[in-house]
Parts: structure tokens; C-alpha cells; sequence
């Protein structure tokens, strides 16, 4: 009796029943792959065992059963917090990606596509994930940064909206360099001693919640404001062995500005052409320097400017006619823009106290020895550096380490006990408060234009842990 060749679909219902192990489906007429989301070939047995043994098969069906076994789990307990949606609301805030776009109808199709989860609402991953994944990036600090000893920074500003924000960033003081951490961001109500202190001891509650170590608080910095230095005298009432020092960078920027101060006429060129960003340190001086390099090129692209086009040009030109100007450029560069390297080299991380204090004592040094500090701008800046210094608190004390750190013979002269532990902890503390300013980038950057109506309680959870540890 001849052979009946046999149907396509009975060649499919007969692999079905071959197969029964497999994520194969069919409507009668096409074998489909479940897991790989494709039709298979039927025309040759040979094609469909081909199909199952490639890797790409093979890992589509486990990651199916996987998700299987997850969704029996998640409807098993229900009350449970699901680890996909905490998965889902760390990465996207990793990715700096706004919880708000799990609304688009696309990006969440395309979740739920190749996930095979139920994307939840915006507002439950907010409400119910967010404090999740801030708990536990709290207990990370907590894990790292353990009984101390540490140094803490703290900086205010004030934002868009017009707030008062504070930063607070610690790290941990031992023999190595540490990382710094954000501990905290909050709103105060307003900004003076008072406000700050507080700000400050209840970031110590928060990293210590079972009970602030005040004897492991070894070193606080801040800008020299004086609200921050009042802060720091309430603050060693309940800090024993705490050392209050203002940024010796920020120090370094008020002598630029009193640079500035002194010499009118390129200021109002600058202010006239285009203005620096003045709180960004020591922009002023690397404004002189470029005017000072290329002086003659701008001075021909300012004179073929048409002056009835603007008030500014025409003032810019009379300006770049005086010989005052060019006098002073030079005399500008030639002894007051190394501070521009200065800054930068204090910014540095990871310097050692005796690295940090050999910038400061060579500036020093080199501003003292600058020729016409006769005159009344030289003596005026030269005074500045040394007020700045001398209004410096701790500043001493950090000497006094520096020595015993580097065996000298001087009868080192401290008024806080400290310990060798302490003494040797304090090697790599920072001297400048230029994380904390920092951190404040990342804020703006949360903040954007189009999340303004962030709620500040978000911003905070969210500024902790999108800092990486």
C-alpha cells in the first residue's frame, strides 16, 4: 500500500505531542515558539530540533519560566513588595529617568513586551518603592562610614525656587583616602546659626539613629560665612574633640575678589563684554589671563565692531583704548594668577593635610613676595590673605597635626585632645569643602526645568541615592 504523505497540520499536532516539554503553540496551522515569540518551521523535523537546541532558545525558555515562577510567587503573596518594581523604580532613577514617563503608553508597552511584568502606576512606585531603596542606601553609608571617626562638610545656598537648601557630606578619617558620601539634603526655614547647627546634628541622628558618637565627630568644614563660623563654636559644645575649619579654596576665592576690587577698569571690561560666573572660584583671574594671551586679537575684533549697534561696544572700545588697562593686565598676571593653580590644586581629591597646607604656605609665601605690594592694592590684597588665614579657627590646629605627622621638633600647640588613633585618622582630611559644592551640580540637576514640581522630600531621597557608594 503506498505511503500518504501526511498534512501540514498533522504535522504540527504531531510535534506538539513530540515536544511536550516545550513552549510550543499552534492554531492547527503554525507551530509557535512561546518563549522565543517567533513561528517554527514544521516542513523538516530536523528544523524544529535545530531550533531547540540554539542558545538563543534555550535562554528565551528559562528566562519563561522564570518570570512563570515569579508571577506565582508575587500572586502568592500579595502583601509582599514586589523586587521587580524595586528593581524598576533603582534603575530608573540610576538612569536619572523621571518616574512620571512610566505614563507613556510606548515606553511602558515596551516594558511589558520584553519583561513580561504588569508595569505599575507612576504614583505606587513612588509612594511605595522610593523609601525603600532610600532605607537602604542609608544603611549602605551607615555600613561604610560604622562608629567613624569622620569629618562632615556642610554648605548652604539657595535655589531657584528661592529656598534655603543645605548638603551634608561625610566621610569616613583613616590612614587611606575616603569617599565622600551625601548624607542628607534638607530645606531650612531660614538660614543663620541656629538653623544650621540643627541641620547638622540631625544628619548625625540620621547616620547614627541608635545614637550619635559626638567624641568620633573629629573635623567640620564649611565656607567662612559668618552664620557657618558661629554654627561651628555652638557645634564644639556638643563635639568635644571637633575641629571647625572654613574652606581654605573659598579663602583663596575671597583674596581673587579682593583682587578684583581693586582694579575697576578690566572689571568693567569684562562685566562689559561678557560677565564670568564669579561664585565659580577664581573664574575672574582665568578671565585676566586669556585677555592678557590674546589681548591685540581682541582688541581688533572689539575695534571693527559697529558702536551704534550697541552701548556695550562702544564703551568696551574706550576701554580698550586706555593704557591703564594693558598696564594693569600685566601686572595682574605677573603676580596674582598663580592663585587660579592654587584653587585648582587645593580642589584636588585625595591630598594629605600636609600636601593641602604646603599649597597654602607657598601661596602665601609667593603673595607676600609679590613686587608692589607697596602700593595701596598690593597691601590691600596681602592683608586680605593673612585676615582670611588668621579668622581660620582650626587652622592652627591642623598645623599642630601637620607637624606631629611630619616629626618635627616644634612644641606642637593644640586645644583639643586628641588622641595617636585621632592624630593619625586626620592624615587625609579634607581642608576644602569643594564635595559639598559639588553635590549642589547634582541637585541643579535633578531640579531641572521640567521637574519643578518635585516635592522636596523626593529631591532628598533622590539626591542620596543617585550618589554612588
Amino acid at each position: 500500500m503506498p505511503k500518504i504523505p501526511s498534512t501540514k497540520k498533522g504535522k504540527v499536532a504531531q510535534y506538539l505531542l513530540d515536544f511536550p516539554n516545550e513552549t510550543f503553540k499552534s492554531d492547527g496551522h503554525v507551530l509557535y515558539c512561546v518563549a522565543c515569540g517567533q513561528s517554527v518551521s514544521c516542513l523538516q523535523r530536523s528544523l524544529i530540533t535545530q531550533h531547540i537546541n540554539t542558545t538563543k532558545h534555550k535562554e528565551n525558555k528559562v528566562r519563561k519560566f522564570q518570570c512563570t515562577q515569579n508571577f506565582i510567587t508575587s500572586s502568592a503573596s500579595l502583601n509582599s513588595k514586589s523586587n521587580f518594581n524595586t528593581d524598576l523604580c533603582r534603575a530608573l532613577i540610576k538612569a536619572d529617568i523621571p518616574l512620571t514617563k512610566l505614563k507613556n503608553s510606548t515606553f511602558k508597552m515596551f516594558l511589558e513586551k520584553y519583561t513580561w511584568q504588569t508595569i505599575p502606576e507612576e504614583s505606587s512606585i513612588r509612594k511605595n518603592y522610593v523609601e525603600i531603596i532610600y532605607n537602604e542606601t542609608l544603611s549602605k553609608i551607615r555600613d561604610i562610614i560604622g562608629n567613624g571617626p569622620i569629618w562632615v562638610s556642610v554648605v548652604e545656598t539657595t535655589n531657584v525656587d528661592g529656598r534655603y537648601i543645605a548638603n551634608c557630606i561625610v566621610g569616613k578619617l583613616n590612614s587611606e583616602p575616603s569617599k565622600p558620601i551625601v548624607l542628607n539634603c534638607g530645606e531650612l526655614t531660614k538660614c543663620n546659626h541656629q538653623t544650621i547647627a540643627r541641620f547638622f546634628n540631625d544628619a548625625m541622628g540620621l547616620l547614627w539613629p541608635q545614637g550619635i558618637h559626638h567624641e568620633n565627630v573629629l573635623l567640620f568644614l564649611s565656607d567662612g560665612a559668618p552664620y557657618m563660623v558661629k554654627a561651628g563654636k555652638v557645634l564644639t559644645t556638643f563635639y568635644p574633640k571637633m575641629l571647625h575649619l572654613t574652606c581654605l579654596a573659598h579663602g583663596f576665592h575671597r583674596v581673587t575678589e579682593t583682587v578684583r576690587a581693586q582694579f575697576p577698569l578690566f572689571d568693567s571690561l569684562i562685566a562689559t563684554i561678557k560677565k564670568p560666573i564669579i561664585t565659580r572660584w577664581s573664574t575672574w583671574l582665568a578671565a585676566v589671563k586669556y585677555y592678557s594671551y590674546n589681548f591685540e586679537k581682541n582688541k581688533d575684533i572689539i575695534s571693527n565692531l559697529d558702536s551704534d549697534n550697541s552701548i556695550s561696544i562702544a564703551k568696551a572700545k574706550d576701554i580698550m583704548q586706555n593704557n591703564e588697562l594693558k598696564n594693569n593686565l600685566a601686572y595682574i598676571s605677573a603676580n596674582f594668577c598663580f592663585l587660579v593653580e592654587v584653587i585648582k590644586k587645593l580642589e584636588t581629591s585625595n591630598l594629605t593635610i600636609i600636601e593641602s597646607l604646603a599649597i597654602v604656605e607657598n601661596a602665601a609665601n609667593t603673595l607676600n613676595e609679590v613686587q608692589g605690594v607697596q602700593v595701596k592694592s598690593g597691601v590691600i590684597i596681602k592683608n586680605k590673605l593673612n585676615d582670611v588665614l588668621a579668622k581660620n579657627v582650626g587652622l592652627q590646629n591642623i598645623k599642630a597635626i601637620r607637624n606631629i605627622l611630619l616629626n618635627k621638633n616644634e612644641n606642637p600647640s593644640m586645644n583639643i585632645e586628641f588622641t595617636p588613633s585621632d592624630i593619625s585618622n586626620m592624615k587625609y582630611a579634607p581642608l576644602t569643602s569643594v564635595d559639598v559644592e559639588r553635590s549642589f551640580s547634582r541637585y541643579k540637576s535633578i531640579l531641572r526645568p521640567n521637574r519643578r514640581t518635585f516635592k522636596f522630600e523626593n529631591v532628598r531621597c533622590f539626591k542620596l541615592f543617585r550618589r554612588r557608594l
